[in-house]
């Protein structure tokens, strides 16, 4: 009787009766033969919540020049990055030129005595820098596919921008072409707009013979910064599929402190660093389908060593810096599959503005796995509803390692002229990651442990 009524169970599946049916007639044949069904195992509910896109790990190099001209600064900036993501995939991101132009200014200058020999001075500086880029990224199936076409793009990238400073460099590479590269599938063009202050209280010395102070490289100092970009990415992925091209805004609003000592030009500085930032995705029709919240805080110590020094009307010399930091991140995700979900989303960005972020998106605490949200009260609005119930939610830990070398300085000649040359590198591993499982039977969800995403130790 048992393998009759599997039988028939089998040739029900292979029929392709809808599920719903085939349990109505399952539960019918097993009473027809007086035989016991166990209820088919249940799949793991929080497999649905896993998130989509998770960093394991990145690096990045940059090199770039500022010059001055009396308060003004120009500037521009080459950046490549790759990164690791956790489904397997690797992107990479070439940035060609990263334009800045800014103003800055002393807000005051103090010097006082402080002996025979030594002098005491402070001063403090105001910035503000307006930055524009555009950017490619390439997505790759895995490692090996990324890396034969990292030299490529290099080459090609080399090539396009010598043919646009030099027109006789267009009949060399016509001779001797550069290697051909894929399309990029996403290009993010950037506007940002930032301000800032430093300022330093440090000691001068001479002999007593000399009738000018030298800067010795010896005080404190400190900084904060805000800043505020736009980024506007074109995705098209999948040029079959009518939805795209996507095209995704993201509004962003960060900040940094520092504070600083050094000795003979050897010092410290303990800084963070604070994000927030919301990404809205809208398909080719202009419907959303897809908005990101994002929060991070960075904490960084970093080593400074500086050859040179400042003297009246000029200052010049070499600067290096190396970091270590720690990163926590957590990113909010709602996708928006069906025509509802994308009217509640419509209506709560029109009513809530780019400002109105939900609570789950300032909820993301590591807090070892207790309960992180509860079911939104009875009278909560749809949109806090839909997140609870379909958002997914990834909380990361990034140690970070990064070096920059700086040469340069800046002559008092009129207005002011200097020049800085600097590279820079960085690179960053995913040490923890958790995601936000499925809403449990008592109304919570909890954090649970996401290996997927955690680098290999370096």
């Amino acid at each position: 009787m048992i393998v009759l009524a599997s039988a028939l169970m089998s040739a029900l599946l292979v029929a392709g009766v809808p599920t719903d049916v085939t349990s109505s007639v399952q539960a019918a044949i097993c009473r027809l033969f007086g035989t016991s069904c166990e209820p088919p195992p249940k799949g793991d509910p929080d497999a649905a919540y896993l998130p989509k896109r998770c960093e394991v790990y990145q690096k990045q190099e940059k090199a770039g020049y500022s010059t001055y001209i009396g308060i003004f600064k120009f500037g521009d900036e080459f950046a490549f990055m790759e990164q690791q993501m956790a489904d397997g995939t690797y992107r990479m991101t070439l940035i060609p030129h990263n334009a800045e132009i800014g103003v800055e200014g002393k807000l005051f200058q103090l010097k006082g005595e402080g002996g025979s020999n030594f002098q005491l001075g402070g001063e403090a500086k105001i910035g503000a820098y307006l930055k524009g880029s555009v950017g490619d990224t390439w997505v790759f199936k895995d490692k090996a596919e990324a890396d034969s076409f990292r030299d490529d793009i290099f080459e090609n990238q080399a090539a396009m921008d010598a043919m646009s400073r030099n027109p006789g460099a267009g009949l060399y590479y016509a001779i001797n072409p550069p290697p051909e590269i894929p399309d990029p599938q996403m290009t993010t063009a950037t506007t940002r707009l930032e301000a800032g202050g430093n300022a330093e209280l440090g000691l001068s010395a001479k002999d007593s013979k000399a009738e000018k102070y030298f800067d010795i490289g010896t005080g404190i100092n400190g900084r904060a910064k805000v800043g505020g970009q736009v980024a506007v990415r074109t995705d098209n992925r999948r040029p079959d599929d009518p939805s795209y091209p996507l095209t995704a805004t993201t509004y962003q609003l960060d900040g940094q402190l520092g504070a600083g000592s050094e000795v003979a030009g050897d010092g410290l500085e303990n800084a963070g660093e604070w994000t927030g930032a919301v990404r809205i995705t809208r398909n080719k029709q202009g419907e959303p389908v897809e908005i990101m919240y994002l929060t991070s805080v960075e904490e960084s110590l970093v080593g400074k060593n500086r050859v040179g020094g400042k003297g009246d009307g000029a200052k010049g010399g070499y600067k290096g810096k190396d970091g270590e930091s720690s990163l926590q991140e957590s990113r909010t995700v709602i996708e928006l599959k069906t025509p509802e979900e994308r009217r509640i989303a419509e209506e709560y960005i029109d009513e809530q503005g780019l400002l109105g972020m939900p609570a789950l998106a300032f909820n993301q605490v590591m807090d070892e796995g207790d309960a992180l949200l509860t079911e939104p009260p009875p009278g909560a609005g749809e949109f806090e509803k839909l997140m609870y119930e379909k958002a997914w939610v990834s909380s990361i830990v990034q140690d970070k390692t990064s070096s920059q070398d700086t040469f340069g300085g800046r002559i008092a000649l009129g207005a002011g002229l200097g020049m800085k040359v600097y590279t820079g590198s960085s690179e960053a591993r995913t040490v923890e990651s958790e995601y936000l499982g499925a809403p449990g039977d008592d109304g919570r969800r909890r954090f649970e442990e996401f290996p997927a995403c955690l680098a290999e130790p370096g």
